[in-house]
């Protein structure tokens, strides 16, 4: 009877063991996932920025009116 408790006892234990390292491998996994892709979201974002400050550059009314100075108004046209 004791030797049974202690066997059912190490059985438990072992698969909770097993279970608990298993767990954090998936986990570990998982954050390596979601570094990947915090960097490329960041990557992204700031690609986004940089394109969004040249469209606001490129569409300024002082750069139009350089353009149109610079081709002439039917060249613009």
């Amino acid at each position: 009877m004791f030797k049974l408790r202690i066997f059912i006892s190490a059985i438990i234990f072992s698969s909770l063991l097993i279970g608990t390292s298993s767990i954090k491998n998936e986990t570990r996994e998982l954050e390596k996932k979601i570094d990947v892709l915090k960097k490329a979201y960041a990557q992204k974002e700031r690609n986004f920025n940089e394109v969004q400050l040249d469209y606001y550059y490129l569409t300024s009314p002082s750069m139009i009116e350089k353009k149109i100075e610079h081709l002439g108004v039917k060249k613009y046209i």
